[in-house]
């Protein structure tokens, strides 16, 4: 190596010391936490003692999530800006310095979809259409003279965990500190139990689903407002064969806005395979403060026919006449 060529590599080294300093990517000693604390509401209002003795099981708790989707929308414009998970009661979060809407939803439910995350305004909640068996049972209700329920036939959502904030994240001044964001996480379904009191014949039922009609299609939980869309949910129905009652509890994102009619319809197979239907208006009872309706009228379930053929078994109305409660017989 020539002299000159050493003499540069020197200077080069002397330069390059005095304008550098060292600089430690990580101070242990000086950092910033975000921690998102989540306060979970699950309790579901069901009378116990009911539940006891049925065929199915109705939980008096929303199961807990096992994570949770954080999501960070930009006040302006309500465009989503940063997205991220955390555990059951939450978690450590990371995102930039701002002003942001924060929502927070339940991850992983068995029936609920989430679509249009990308605008606060636009996120939905909603459950897929039932199988076209299931369509086409429902369409038996139907009576002559009348028209199909408006709307898809949709699963009856899950319970899902919402939690909606304004959070505002700080620039880091160079010092430790912990923020602690603090949330309440509930359900933006609403829960309804209905209750035949008097069944004569339970011994005879061999399954039991209903269906409701005008309900909402969908929850824009971002805003906190329900569909306009009418659909009709479905759902199982639990036989207590020592109360000789039917209850259940359902989920619905809520009744359709304005003064749609809704009816609740039972369908009912026996051992023999013969199914019974039961048509209720149960539009006023939506109104009621404990969520809980009542149908009043005795539903009959007959012995059943050996060999029976099966098929729907309905009692037909005077078709000058609307009588909202059908006796089985």
């Amino acid at each position: 190596m020539n002299k000159r060529l050493l003499n540069i590599l020197l200077i080069s080294l002397i330069l390059g010391l005095s304008s550098c300093k060292r600089i430690p990517l990580y101070d242990e000693n000086n950092t910033m936490s975000l921690d998102l604390v989540l306060r979970l509401n699950i309790n579901v209002d069901i009378d116990v003692s009911i539940t006891e003795g049925l065929d199915i099981k109705i939980p008096a708790t929303i199961t807990p999530p096992t994570y949770n989707k954080v999501l960070f929308y930009s006040p302006s414009d309500n465009s989503l800006h940063y997205s991220t998970f955390v555990g059951t009661t939450g978690g450590a979060i990371f995102t930039p310095p701002g002003a942001y809407k924060m929502l927070v939803y339940s991850f992983g439910t068995e029936y609920i979809q989430i679509r249009g995350e990308n605008d606060i305004n636009t996120i939905e909640a909603y459950t897929s259409d039932v199988t076209a068996t299931k369509m086409g049972i429902l369409r038996s209700f139907t009576r002559a003279g009348e028209s199909d329920p408006p709307g898809p036939i949709i699963y009856a959502p899950d319970h899902l965990l919402v939690a909606r904030e304004n959070v505002v994240i700080p620039e880091w001044t160079g010092e430790s500190q912990t923020i602690t964001i603090d949330a309440l996480s509930k359900t933006i379904v609403e829960s309804y139990s209905f209750e035949v009191s008097t069944v004569v014949g339970t011994q005879y039922i061999q399954s039991c689903e209903a269906f409701v009609t005008n309900q909402s299609r969908s929850s824009f939980f971002g805003r906190g407002e329900i569909s306009t869309e009418p659909a009709t949910i479905c759902f199982e129905v639990g036989v207590n064969k020592t109360k000789n009652c039917l209850y259940t509890v359902f989920n619905t994102f809520g009744k359709l806005p304005g003064e749609s009619v809704s009816y609740l319809h039972i369908l009912i197979k026996d051992t023999g395979g013969t199914e019974h239907r039961v048509t209720v208006d149960i539009t006023d009872q939506f109104e009621k403060a404990d969520h809980h309706i009542i149908i009043d009228e005795p539903v009959v379930i007959p012995t059943p026919t050996p060999g029976g053929e099966g098929g729907i078994a309905p009692t037909v109305d005077p078709w000058n006449e609307e009588t909202h409660d059908i006796g089985i017989g």
